[in-house]
């Protein structure tokens, strides 16, 4: 049977309308705002002409203006949020992914396995074969990984600091108290960090499997500040040619599709250049993934890093044929 995937739930205007619906008083201008913030750069040109009251009546009757000239939604009640048989489906498959219980209790997991039981999975975990990823993953349902986790996620929301004792790859048993900036999902790892200030204002990254055990102080001795990114991004993109032989170029804006990169084809063409934005702490990973392609893939620039790679290619060379 046909999935309907494209559907008025999913479009900009449904979510406008439903906003406005959902404030109990409204001023034009109010209104005006959530369009153009929501919406597309043209929306205004239509949209906001139907839910603002018109003398001629050509707008929905979704909104009314008492004597103040104060907009108020007709509806008695909040616009409902329905799922689609799709969106069912697909949150189905997401509860057997063993991530999910890392942002849900025990009770919420059961409750929504229980409203979705006897709904047909949108796909099967198996359905999903990863490549290039390392097969020692965190433990994300073992209890004590879970309860480690919640509690940096909720200490994260609240800005409270932390307790954390972990063990370094050195072995060694380290307590530090910090503050946790950010959590961090690897996918090629298929494991999560966290990314702390700590007293001198430094950052230190930990990985979650290496958490012991994690406090909560009740007294918060560092103040909260967003890490800045530009401080970890690279000081100018990587340049890469890609080809589109064996669809190469299709794979590879697939995989690289989380990176901040601008992409050009030349007219007549038959590869793409590619330029990408990267954190510096990732840089041999990212190599890694690049080199991967083999020859349908070239580093251009900058010549730190073509130099970087063409030093680990000649490696490789030497240890398969020892020369």
């Amino acid at each position: 049977m046909a999935v309907r995937i494209f559907s008025e739930l999913y479009g900009a205007y449904f979510r406008i309308v439903s906003q406005v619906l959902t404030e109990h008083a409204l001023t034009d201008k109010e209104v005006r705002d959530i369009v153009a913030k929501e919406g597309f750069r043209d929306s205004g040109l239509f949209l906001t002409g139907r839910l603002l009251p018109q003398k001629d009546n050509s707008d929905w009757g979704l909104l009314s203006r008492d004597k103040a000239g104060v907009l108020h939604p007709v509806t008695v009640s909040e616009p409902p949020h329905v799922l689609t048989a799709l969106q069912k489906r697909w949150l189905r498959s997401k509860l057997d992914d063993p991530r999910i219980c890392l942002f849900l209790d025990d009770r919420e997991l059961a409750a929504l396995c229980q409203r979705v039981a006897d709904v047909e999975p949108l796909y099967q975990p198996d359905a999903v074969r990863y490549v290039d990823r390392y097969s020692d993953g965190d433990p994300f349902t073992d209890p004590d990984y879970r309860k480690n986790f919640r509690t940096i996620l909720a200490a994260r929301k609240k800005e409270q600091t932390l307790e954390i004792e972990f063990i370094s790859r050195y072995g060694r048993r380290i307590t530090t108290k910090c503050l946790p900036c950010k959590l961090e999902y690897s996918h090629r790892d298929d494991k999560f960090r966290v990314f702390c200030r700590t007293f001198n204002g430094r950052t230190c990254v930990i990985n979650l499997a290496r958490v012991v055990r994690v406090t909560v102080l009740h007294k918060n001795t560092i103040k909260y500040e967003p890490i800045d990114e530009n401080a970890l991004r690279c000081g100018e993109p990587l340049v890469i040619k890609v080809s589109s032989e064996r669809r190469a170029d299709e794979r590879f804006l697939m995989e690289f599709a989380a990176y901040e990169k601008r992409t050009e084809r030349e007219a007549g063409s038959d590869s793409l250049t590619v330029r990408i934005w990267y954190d510096k702490n990732d840089e041999t990973d990212l190599l890694i993934r690049l080199l991967s392609y083999g020859p349908v893939l070239e580093i251009t620039g900058p010549p730190a890093i073509r130099a970087k790679a063409a030093e680990s290619v000649r490696r490789q060379y030497k240890l398969l044929h020892g020369e």
